[in-house]
C-alpha cells in the first residue's frame, strides 16, 4: 500500500507542477506566441485577477464565479490597453517590451498605493482525498482539469473557427489578411484581450495558494516565460503543453527525493538545456516527427 501511494504521490506531484507552468503560461502563450509581443506585464495581470477575486470573494461572490469575473475585468482592461498603447508597437519588439515593462511598473505600483501592501487571504477551496500517508488536495485535483481544459479549448478555438483562421492569418500576414477583408484591428484586440483575461483568470486561480500581494505575479513570470520559449513558437500551444510536461518531468522526481527548491533549480538546468538542444523547441521537433510520418505515410 505505501509504495503504490507514493506513486500516486510522484503521478499527482507530476500532474501539479505541469498544470502549474500550464495556467502560468496561459495568457503568455497567446500574446508572446499569437502576437509575439512580448508581454513583461503579464505578472501584473495575473495580480488584478487575483484581487479581482479576493475583492469580490470578501464580498459573499463563490470563488468559481470570482474566477470568471477575474477573466471579464481582466479582459476587458486588455482590451483597453491594447487599443490604447499596445497597438502601436506591433512590429516593435523592443519597444513592446519596454512599454510592457511600464506598464508592470504602473500596476504594481498603483496597486500598493492604493490597496496597501496585501489584501485578506481567500481560504482554499474543498478539502483532500488521503491515499496511505499522502493527502491530495481537492482544489489542486481542479485545477490540473482546468489546465487540460483550457488547453483544449484554446487548441480548438485557434484551429476551428472562424475567429481562429483569421487570427492566424492576421498574425502570419496582416496585410493579405486585410486584402482577404479580415478586420486585423478587431483581431488584435480580441486576442490580447483573451490573453490578459486568461491572465487573470490563472491569477485568480493562484489567489487561495499564495498571498495576494502586488509584487505577486513576479514569481509567475519565469516559470511562464521558461515554459513558452522552451515550447517553441513552431506551435504554440502544442510546444507549451509539451515544455511544461517535459520540465515537470525534470523538476517532479527531484524535487520528491531533494526539496522543492533543489527542484526548481534542476528546472532551470533542464530548460537550460532543452532550448541548447533544441533551439526552435520542443513543438519545432513534434512538427517535424509529424512532418516526416506524413511524409513517409
Amino acid at each position: 500500500m505505501d509504495s503504490f501511494a507514493t506513486v500516486i504521490s510522484v503521478l499527482y506531484q507530476f500532474a501539479t507542477n505541469g498544470a502549474f507552468l500550464l495556467l502560468s503560461a496561459l495568457g503568455l502563450i497567446v500574446i508572446l506566441g499569437m502576437m509575439n509581443i512580448i508581454n513583461l506585464a503579464h505578472g501584473e495581470l495575473m495580480m488584478m485577477g487575483a484581487y479581482t477575486a479576493s475583492i469580490a470573494w470578501h464580498r459573499g461572490v463563490p470563488f468559481w464565479l470570482c474566477a470568471i469575473l477575474a477573466f471579464v475585468v481582466v479582459g476587458l482592461f486588455g482590451a483597453l490597453l491594447e487599443r490604447t498603447i499596445i497597438r502601436r508597437f506591433y512590429g516593435r519588439e523592443l519597444g513592446a517590451l519596454v512599454v510592457t515593462w511600464g506598464i508592470s511598473l504602473i500596476l504594481s505600483q498603483g496597486a500598493l498605493a492604493v490597496f496597501g501592501p496585501f489584501l485578506p487571504a481567500i481560504p482554499i477551496p474543498g478539502g483532500s482525498v488521503a491515499v496511505g500517508q499522502y493527502s491530495f488536495s481537492v482544489y489542486w485535483l481542479t485545477n490540473i482539469g482546468l489546465a487540460c481544459l483550457l488547453i483544449i479549448g484554446l487548441w480548438a478555438l485557434y484551429n476551428h473557427t472562424t475567429f481562429g483562421l483569421q487570427a492566424r492569418a492576421a498574425m502570419q500576414n496582416a496585410a493579405m489578411a486585410r486584402a482577404l477583408g479580415v478586420d486585423t484591428g478587431r483581431i488584435y484586440t480580441l486576442t490580447f484581450s483573451l490573453g490578459a483575461g486568461l491572465a487573470g483568470f490563472s491569477g485568480a486561480l493562484f489567489a487561495p495558494t499564495v498571498s495576494i500581494a502586488p509584487f505577486m505575479g513576479q514569481q509567475f513570470v519565469a516559470p511562464a516565460f521558461i515554459t513558452v520559449v522552451v515550447g517553441g513558437a513552431t506551435n504554440v500551444i502544442t510546444g507549451a503543453v509539451g515544455s511544461s510536461l517535459l520540465l515537470s518531468l525534470v523538476k517532479t522526481p527531484v524535487g520528491f527525493l531533494l526539496g522543492a527548491f533543489v527542484g526548481t533549480v534542476a528546472l532551470l538546468l533542464a530548460a537550460l538545456v532543452i532550448i541548447r538542444l533544441m533551439p526552435d523547441g520542443v513543438s519545432a521537433v513534434i512538427q517535424r516527427r509529424i512532418d516526416r510520418r506524413n511524409r513517409f505515410a
